[in-house]
């Protein structure tokens, strides 16, 4: 049996100031999803990965998690020496400022 959508469009809107910032976390969280390799934090039938993104932000099991690349490299032995690159994804959330028109810049 499939598990039944709880959330609406605004009880999750409600922790954010618009809906266009609700859409730019959940993209920043499933490209963080992608990036780190992880499954969804929540169970569920549902094959939708942006329906379940949008549930874990519902269920507050919205966590970025860290990004590690490893690559190696070649010295003059032929030996590879692992070098470790750590990404972090940061969980606060931006505010936008609209540009306004000075009184100098009249068209």
């Amino acid at each position: 049996m499939e598990k039944k959508i709880r959330f609406t469009n605004e009880s999750l809107s409600k922790n954010f100031t618009s809906n266009f910032e609700l859409v730019n976390y959940a993209i920043r969280l499933a490209e963080n999803m992608i990036k780190s390799g992880r499954d969804t934090r929540v169970k569920s039938d549902i094959q939708n990965r942006a329906m379940l993104i949008l549930e874990e932000i519902y269920e507050g099991k919205d966590i970025f998690d860290e990004i590690k690349e490893v690559s190696g490299r070649l010295s003059h032995n032929n030996e590879t020496h692992p070098h470790e690159y750590i990404h972090e994804e940061k969980t606060e959330r931006r505010k936008y400022r609209t540009a306004g028109v000075s009184s100098d810049d009249e068209i």
